[in-house]
C-alpha cells in the first residue's frame, strides 16, 4: 500500500468502515469488485463491520476477493445478532455471553472460509453501556470503534478525554471515535491532534456510484502523510503491547446458532437494503413512511 512521505508531517492512519453487509459479490448498493477498483485507483482501505450471525452465509467468490487483497479489505465484529440496543444493557453475564458468542461465530467463519478477522467491535446503532465495555474487556476483545464515546448509562468522558486518539474511560477498555464524512473540519482536527481518520458509512453511500466516497478520500489524501490500513493495525499502533497481549478467547459456553426472532429481523433488514434502498424513489418513500 502506498505511503505518502512528508518531511514536515507525521503519519496519520485512516480507514473507511462500512457497516452490516454480507460477504457476497453485491449487497444493496455495494459491489465489492467496484469498491476494490476504487480503492486501488484512489489509494484507500475498507473494513467491513461484519455481523457474526451471518457466519455461514459468505460467498466463496467474495471471500477470495478479500483473501487476495488483504492490503485493501478486512473484516471486524459488528455486534452479535445486530438487534436493537444489543450492547446497551446492564446484565454483565448476558453481555459476556453476547461478546463470547460473537467471537465464537467469527472463529467459525474463519474456519469455514479461511478469512481472518480483526478482534475489534463496532456497536450496532452506536449504543453501548459501560457494563458492555467491561464484558468485552474480560472476554478478550482488543478495542471498540464507535460513532460516539458516550455510554448510554451514567456520566461520559470529559471533553479533554474525547480529544485523545483513543479513550480508556470505561474500565480501561480502548474506544476509538469514528465519523460520517460530513464535517471536514472535524477530520482536520483529528489529523492535527494525532487521531486516526475513521470514516463510517453504509452500503447506501454507493447508491449513485463511488464518486462521493472517492472525492472525500482524495481530499483526505491531500491533507498530508496518510496511510490507510485496518482497524486492527490502528489499534496496535495506538495501544502497542496492550493490543499484542490479548490472549486466547475466554468465556462461558454458548450456542452459536441465531434464534428465530433475530433471523427474521436480519431477513427483513436485508430485504430493505437489497430491494428498497437500491432505488432512490423507494428509499425516499421508505424514509418518509418511517418519519410519519
Amino acid at each position: 500500500m502506498t505511503i505518502r512521505n512528508s518531511a514536515n508531517s507525521r503519519e496519520t492512519l485512516a480507514c473507511l468502515i462500512i457497516d452490516d453487509p454480507l460477504l457476497r459479490p453485491t449487497y444493496g448498493c455495494l459491489d465489492y469488485q467496484k469498491l476494490l477498483d476504487a480503492m486501488k485507483a484512489h489509494d484507500f482501505f475498507t473494513e467491513i463491520a461484519f455481523i457474526p450471525g451471518n457466519y455461514k452465509r459468505s460467498d466463496p467468490r467474495t471471500i477470495r476477493l478479500f483473501a487476495d487483497n488483504p492490503d485493501r479489505y478486512s473484516i471486524c465484529i459488528h455486534g452479535c445478532n445486530h438487534t436493537s440496543n444489543e450492547f446497551g444493557g446492564y446484565d454483565y453475564d448476558h453481555l459476556c455471553m453476547l461478546s463470547y458468542t460473537a467471537l465464537l461465530r467469527m472463529e467459525q467463519h474463519q474456519r469455514l472460509t479461511g478469512l481472518p478477522y480483526d478482534r475489534v467491535i463496532v456497536f450496532p446503532q452506536g449504543r453501548f453501556s459501560s457494563v458492555a465495555m467491561q464484558a468485552l474487556k474480560d472476554v478478550g476483545y482488543v478495542a471498540a470503534f464507535n460513532s460516539t464515546i458516550w455510554a448510554i448509562d451514567g456520566e461520559g468522558p470529559s471533553v479533554l478525554e474525547g480529544q485523545r486518539p483513543v479513550t480508556k474511560y470505561y474500565h480501561d477498555f480502548p474506544l476509538f471515535l469514528r465519523r460520517y464524512a460530513r464535517d471536514k473540519s472535524a477530520f482536520l482536527a483529528d489529523i492535527a491532534a494525532g487521531r486516526p481518520i475513521l470514516i463510517v458509512d453504509h452500503h447506501g453511500a454507493f447508491r449513485n456510484g463511488y464518486r462521493q466516497v472517492t472525492d472525500f478520500v482524495d481530499w483526505i489524501n491531500n491533507q498530508g502523510n496518510i496511510r490507510w490500513t485496518s482497524l486492527c493495525d490502528i489499534a496496535k499502533h495506538y495501544l502497542g503491547e496492550q493490543a499484542a497481549a490479548i490472549g486466547p478467547i475466554g468465556g462461558p459456553g454458548a450456542s452459536i446458532g441465531m434464534d428465530v426472532g433475530s433471523a427474521i429481523r436480519r431477513f427483513l433488514c436485508e430485504a430493505r437494503d437489497n430491494y428498497i434502498e437500491t432505488s432512490n424513489v423507494l428509499s425516499k418513500a421508505y424514509k418518509m413512511l418511517r418519519r410519519q
